[in-house]
């Protein structure tokens, strides 16, 4: 069986690693709580992640604090890279997410 990944474009990686990002958001996802994932930053494999939460959440109950935990400054910060990956659309009212909470360790942690 191949291993689940959960990718992110390269700029994300120390965001990641540092853990100052903890959440993704994604229009849909296989991923479930409990799942072992390989973190994928642009091209690289950059750890493990165990999936903690998926949850539903719409575009208009993002908060500032779901902006944090997903390594934005703010929730304008946040609209403006959904927009990015997946066009308008996403911010249209009533618009499902796919809240994903992880929790990564890098690639020298699962080698010790």
């Amino acid at each position: 069986m191949n291993q689940k990944r959960l990718k992110f474009r390269g700029k994300y990686k120390g965001r990641i690693l540092s853990g100052e990002k903890k959440t993704t958001l994604r229009m849909r996802t296989g991923l479930r709580p409990g799942d072992r994932v390989i973190v994928e930053a642009g091209k690289e494999e950059i750890g493990e992640a165990v999936i903690r939460e998926v949850s539903d959440v719409r575009v208009e109950d993002l908060t500032d604090e779901h902006a944090r935990e997903d390594g934005f400054s703010s929730l304008e910060e946040l609209l403006r890279e959904l927009k990015s990956i997946y066009g308008e659309e996403v911010l249209r009212k009533g618009t499902k997410l796919k809240l994903i909470k992880f929790d990564v360790r890098s690639r020298s942690e699962g080698e010790k």
